[in-house]
């Protein structure tokens, strides 16, 4: 998110009193021209910014523009020590305790100045499952829920498949179980404190039909149950069923051996469980998933592929899809599929509206998460009139 549009916009970089506006104003400008796809031309900025040794987000930058991912992971271990030297000096020697003030409040409004050494340790876990340092990435991103459990970062993205990664199923098991169960519960069970997984027991009724659990969450919890309690065990069976009702896009991927993406978006997701998420999942996972055996159980299994396998979107068809991914998305809303381009001409007068109203819709939400003024139309009550205002 830009940071000119939350609190740090409004107060400074960490809550203000720790960049220089001139290093600010450099920095804004670099990350402008990195947004209308001129890296090169940011570079030069970006230097001036790092000139404030306390501009740990300038560094952020430049370590994501680099070519090479060691240099990378080098600047960012390096703003990680400084900038860990510096809340140390500036909140107390004991702010990175778990019996001091600070641990739990990471991140937070009231902690501003916490949020540049958070953004490091956030860059780390990605730039650490990119160079396969997974062990590292496992290791940071169980820091950042040590120090903010309620995961504004979004960490629990990454912890349970570097978790796997790292032969350590039972404990992404048991984490992936903390968040299911705090999702349905509301209870903050998120700690980073491991134990042996909850059981090999089915999920209770109420929560299996709740149907709402995030996607990345449940297909985590499945691939763990499958390796710590194999593919027939009744709890990996379920928790593959709920992960197909999740997010059907992610094993129609799967199954239909399409290529893990390369690179992840990490922008709004403009629809819970939809198609953003399943790209950004599969970018960190899907090849987990396309271990041999472990596609064989996902394959074999019923309930799946009745859940990803989809019919035409034109009423009048009846066709159904042989195979996952046979059928093609409407390319502007995401929402349709049909069988063929035939069915595509029929249906768009009917589809035309919902499709225009759907891309205005996820337009609006990627602006609202910019804090960006949206394009919607708003109107106000002025005496006895309704008067449009924007």
């Amino acid at each position: 998110m830009d940071k000119r549009y939350g609190e740090e916009g409004k107060y400074g970089i960490g809550g203000g009193g720790l960049v220089s506006a001139e290093s600010q104003r450099n920095l804004e400008i670099a990350e402008d021209l990195c947004r209308q796809g001129k890296p090169t031309d940011a570079v030069p900025y970006l230097t001036l910014a790092m000139k404030d040794r306390n501009n740990f987000d300038a560094e952020i930058q430049m370590a994501y523009l680099s070519p090479e991912l060691s240099f990378s992971v080098e600047v960012l271990e390096s703003a990680e020590k400084r900038a860990r030297m510096l809340l140390k000096t500036r909140l107390g020697s004991n702010c990175f305790d778990d019996s001091g003030p600070c641990v739990g409040r990471f991140f937070d409004s009231t902690l501003l100045i916490t949020r540049p050494y958070m953004r490091i340790l956030q860059a780390l876990v990605r730039f650490y499952f990119s160079t396969q340092r997974y062990d590292k990435g496992a290791r940071t991103a169980i820091e950042i829920l040590r120090l903010s459990p309620r995961d504004p970062l979004n960490q629990r993205w990454w912890l349970a498949p570097l978790l796997i990664r790292t032969n350590r199923p039972a404990d992404a098991l048991f984490f992936c179980q903390q968040w299911i169960h705090s999702q349905f519960t509301n209870i903050d069970n998120t700690n980073s404190a491991f134990r042996p997984p909850s059981g090999n027991e089915p999920l209770s009724p109420e929560m299996y039909d709740a149907g709402k659990a995030e996607c990345a969450m449940v297909h985590n919890a499945a691939l763990a149950a499958f390796h710590v309690w194999g593919g027939e065990s009744a709890l990996a069976q379920q928790l593959l069923g709920l992960a197909a009702r999740s997010n059907p896009a992610i094993f129609a991927r799967v199954l239909g051996r399409r290529a893990q993406p390369s690179e992840g978006k990490f922008v709004a997701h403009t629809t819970y469980n939809g198609a953003e998420e399943a790209h950004d999942y599969l970018w960190i996972a899907q090849d987990l998933w396309m271990v041999p055996e472990v596609w064989d159980w996902v394959n074999a299994s019923p309930g799946v592929t009745s859940m990803i396998l989809k019919c035409c979107s034109r009423p009048e068809c009846q066709a159904q899809e042989g195979s996952a991914t046979e059928f093609k998305r409407c390319a502007a809303c995401q929402q349709v599929v049909y069988c063929g381009q035939s069915c595509q001409k029929a249906d768009w007068k009917s589809h035309k509206s919902d499709c225009a109203k759907q891309v205005e819709r996820n337009k609006i939400v990627k602006d609202v998460w910019k804090r960006k003024p949206t394009s919607a139309q708003v109107f106000v009550q002025d005496g006895g009139a309704v008067r449009l205002v924007s």
